[in-house]
């Protein structure tokens, strides 16, 4: 039907400004009316009926050619019971060892570049590339990729999305960058990462011998933003760490401790930790993620030697990073794992997921909230409010009945290192100990986490109970991830 509409199209009334005129007002009659006139429904219909008129000629140029198709269909379904936002779909479109038969092989292998459209609204999403390198000679493709783009679900909603060969469209809008990550030498050998939520760095080889402020240690730092902005460069750049006029800051000291999700080898009660990173490399960054890869050298763990190679990467919309390390060592046999967050002076009430304490909890100077959840496999801190900087909360998530017991390094503390802070300090509080979740791993396998941090400034945590109920949910995410379909 539309294909054999005879009337005047409709852009010739849209002016050189963008303005769409022509429309009938509410209460008016056809042709009797100041051509000028504009209405939002008006422009509202307008973009409606050329968003589906710019699919149908895609749709049909697909048609035309089933052999060398410029779409792919793709279904998303959200399993459960909860909305979801800002969800990273990953579809993988180029495997090592895999033969192009399908249409998306031909697809990738033929289109310089790749989009992604919302088959509701025509919408054109923000989407990525991630590249794997792979070593083997074996293959002649060594590299495999993952295209990545984010959606909203309701409840048991599934939608439907097009992969596109890009060259097909008129335009494609610029990407929102949502995340970064970079090595920083201007800093000491830091590596630093960030999403619109949240931002981390880690040390590296060259702090443990600054002569100013020397530091060995492989905790994960946090540095907090009132903006969904990204401010690592701007961090780096001033060097105004602390202020708090700025829409981000560091308020969270690791020293030594495993800070926010960093790890060692638990044995015999005690954990044994490693040095500063040593190499790293950049495998992704960009709207979606940023991915990365840091190793360490070979540390004492009780006896045995084990170095670590440790995978991180952060999605947009995310406060939480994954984490995937690999540990070798000549002896093979089964390590325990203690994946660590810095416990800050006050005194820390412990309580179990669902416990009346969270809802209730009020933020204090005085008082710290820890929440557990072993078969869940995740913990929550959050920390003594840090006067008027407000409070920090970070997490970890481990895998489903994958934590043994949740324990810390320094049980012979005396109760004088619990009392309350009675000032701020430069670079927050200073922990006091490590809070400890213990897993099983294996050497040559990966053991894969979560860890992340939240603000009270950030406007999305205002307390307790909404950064517990944020770590509850990422853990349901976890367990009830997204199913996607490739074809009709």
């Amino acid at each position: 039907v539309v294909k054999k509409i005879r009337c005047p199209p409709p852009v010739r009334h849209v002016d050189e400004n963008g303005r769409l005129s022509h429309v009938q007002p509410p209460g008016g009659s056809p042709g009797k009316f100041s051509p000028d006139t504009t209405e939002i429904y008006g422009v509202g219909a307008f973009l409606l009926a050329g968003s589906e008129v710019y699919r149908m000629a895609m749709m049909e140029q697909n048609n035309s050619s089933l052999n060398h198709p410029v779409m792919v269909r793709i279904s998303v379904t959200n399993p459960a019971n909860f909305r979801r936002d800002c969800e990273t779909v990953e579809v993988t479109t180029r495997e090592y060892t895999r033969t192009f038969t399908g249409p998306l092989d031909w697809l990738r292998d033929n289109a310089k570049q790749l989009a992604v459209m919302d088959a509701v609204s025509s919408r054109i999403l923000d989407a990525q590339i991630e590249s794997y390198p792979f070593t083997s000679q074996s293959v002649s493709d060594n590299t495999a990729e993952t295209l990545l783009f984010q959606v909203d679900l309701a409840p048991g909603e599934t939608r439907t999305y097009y992969i596109l060969d890009a060259s097909v469209l008129a335009a494609v809008p610029p990407p929102i960058i949502k995340t970064y990550a970079r090595y920083v030498p201007e800093r000491h050998d830091d590596f630093a990462w960030e999403s619109d939520r949240i931002a981390h760095r880690t040390f590296g080889k060259a702090l443990e011998t600054w002569q100013a402020e020397p530091l060995t240690s492989s905790g994960m730092d946090v540095w907090i933003k009132r903006t969904r902005d990204l401010i690592l460069n701007d961090m780096y750049g001033t060097a105004d760490y602390y202020n708090q006029s700025k829409p981000s800051q560091d308020d969270y000291k690791v020293g030594k401790t495993r800070g926010c999700g960093g790890l060692g080898i638990w044995q015999d009660g005690k954990l044994y930790v490693s040095k500063n990173w040593r190499t790293y490399r950049v495998i992704t960054t960009g709207p979606i993620r940023s991915e990365f890869e840091l190793t360490y050298d070979a540390w004492d763990a009780g006896g045995r030697k084990v170095s670590e190679t440790k995978r991180i990467s952060i999605d947009a919309g995310s406060n939480m990073s994954r984490m995937e390390s690999i540990f070798s060592s000549d002896d093979k046999s089964p390590l325990q794992i203690g994946v660590g967050l810095a416990e800050r002076p006050g005194e820390n009430v412990i309580a179990r997921d669902g416990s009346p304490e969270i809802a209730s909890w009020t933020n204090s100077i005085a008082h710290g909230l820890i929440v557990q959840n072993q078969a869940e496999g995740w913990m929550a801190y959050w920390q003594p409010q840090d006067f008027y900087k407000g409070t920090i909360g970070v997490a970890i998530v481990l895998p489903k009945d994958g934590v043994e017991l949740f324990t810390n390094d320094r049980p012979d503390l005396p109760a004088s290192a619990f009392n309350a802070a009675t000032k701020t300090v430069t670079e927050g509080q200073p922990a006091i100990r490590n809070l400890l979740a213990i897993a099983p791993a294996e050497i040559g396998k990966p053991f894969v986490y979560y860890m992340g941090a939240g603000w009270t400034e950030s406007g999305d945590f205002p307390n307790a109970a909404a950064w517990v109920n944020y770590i509850r949910r990422f853990a349901e995410r976890r367990d009830q991830p997204l199913r996607v379909a490739i074809g009709n």
